[in-house]
């Protein structure tokens, strides 16, 4: 009666059990994150092995988890016989979504357990802004599935177990997914992945997880612009080293394809050697990306404002404008050669400046996409194609924090409050570390 671990690929893993194959966050070939995403192995999974699939549970909809383009392959008879699990969120987008492609859909309540066959049940609880993490309970095995929530401190980690308590398996990230410095900025790249290996000794110690696989990291930046940022990776022989040497638990290194019964054992050779045979591999960087006119981004940056001063309360937008809380992004656009200045309340102009004194250097398909999308900056930051130069990146990104908030389904300023209020005991927790210098915000 133990449970089947079918791994997929990067953060999709098939459990099985009593009727039961619910897949999580299936993205099974193609690229992500505006053409800047590969996955480093070729998944074995098919379109048409849907027809074994009774549940799709997404942990956020970031690309590399929620993959649209995916779930409109699956053929209509098939989408109609799966359930699809996704936390309650405020604007109910993916729900939505995935009732359009007549997926069967259940919105699961905050910390709600839920039964999906006879000693099968699962909880999800949403983590910060958009992420969320998935308890599932299977016959006697507690399985906690964190993929990308950032538990990187003993508290937060506490804060879960406190609700959860031990668990037989741990599924979680082992390495940065978003930008770390410029090219030449190798010793920070090494930094924050030594600080992903030190988040799983945490975890592996306040879960007391009798194994972990470590995973939702099998990808490369595959873009001109973000390639060098492949150079200081956690590669997966080092992950399993690490937990091994340093953890009580049991790595567990499963290959697409690769099937695992929990808590039997296994042999982590075979999938090392083809993850290292996969690694050394030559593959194309996307060199694709196409100039967009100055005339056009001014359109764009005009209806992403309009859709901002639409949305949310546009006397606090000015408040904060007024008070240089808001500042004016200059923005050098490497691809034309050009340096244009952005700014909340006027948008987008020409405007002459060195690039030196740049805020950001970007292209401007990338900008683009900032503006067209409201996580269009949230695509930006994790696909890293964008330079830092003599100013401040903050003063770009924070122009597009509204539009993170509003593609969350919150609106500004009160729906950030009401997320505050709604998460206070994880707040709490963040702010007692702050208070005793134990946990840095970033």
């Amino acid at each position: 009666m133990k449970p089947l671990i079918t791994f997929v690929n990067h953060a999709s893993v098939i459990f099985s059990h009593g009727g039961v194959n619910l897949i999580t966050d299936p993205w099974i070939h193609g690229s992500a994150f505006n053409n800047s995403w590969e996955l480093t192995s070729k998944s074995k999974m098919k379109i048409e092995d849907f027809n074994k699939i009774t549940h799709i549970w997404f942990s956020h909809e970031h690309p590399d988890h929620f993959s649209p383009k995916i779930l409109e392959l699956i053929p209509l008879e098939t989408r109609k016989k799966i359930t699809v699990l996704f936390q309650d969120t405020l604007d109910h987008r993916v729900a939505k979504k995935c009732k359009q492609l007549e997926f069967n859909v259940i919105e699961l309540k905050n910390g709600k357990a839920y039964e999906l066959a006879e000693n099968f049940k699962v909880i999800c609880r949403p983590y910060l802004l958009y992420d969320s993490w998935l308890f599932l309970h299977i016959e006697n095995f507690k399985i906690l599935n964190l993929n990308d929530c950032g538990v990187d401190s003993k508290t937060q980690a506490k804060y879960i177990s406190d609700e959860i308590g031990s668990v037989d398996l741990l599924l979680t990230q082992f390495g940065y997914a978003a930008h770390i410095g410029d090219p030449n900025d190798h010793e920070l790249r090494k930094i924050a992945s030594a600080e992903k290996l030190d988040r799983i000794k945490i975890q592996s110690e306040t879960f007391h997880a009798r194994y972990i696989i470590p995973y939702a990291s099998f990808v490369r930046f595959s873009h001109v612009d973000n390639a060098y940022m492949n150079d200081q990776m956690n590669d997966i022989s080092t992950v399993e080293n690490y937990i091994s040497k340093n953890t009580d638990s049991k790595p567990i290194i499963l290959f697409p394809g690769d099937e695992w019964n929990i808590s039997e054992k296994h042999d982590n050779t075979n999938a090392l050697r083809l993850y290292k045979t996969d690694s050394l591999e030559k593959y194309e960087l996307f060199d694709k990306s196409p100039k967009i006119s100055i005339n056009v981004l001014k359109i764009s940056a005009k209806k992403y404002l309009d859709r901002i001063h639409q949305k949310n309360n546009l006397t606090s937008i000015y408040l904060l404008d007024k008070i240089k809380f808001f500042k004016t992004a200059k923005i050098y656009l490497k691809d034309l050669d050009l340096t244009v200045k952005f700014n909340i309340i006027n948008g987008i102009e020409e405007s002459v400046f060195s690039k030196d004194l740049a805020d950001i250097i970007t292209d401007s398909d990338s900008l683009e996409f900032a503006f067209k999308f409201d996580y269009g900056a949230d695509t930006l930051l994790a696909n890293a194609r964008f330079r830092t130069s003599g100013g401040r990146t903050m003063n770009f990104f924070r122009l597009f924090m509204i539009g993170t908030l509003n593609n969350n389904g919150r609106t500004f300023p009160l729906g950030i409050i009401g997320f505050l209020l709604r998460e206070k005991s994880m707040w709490k927790t963040l702010f007692i570390e702050a208070i005793l210098g134990k946990y840095e915000f970033k």
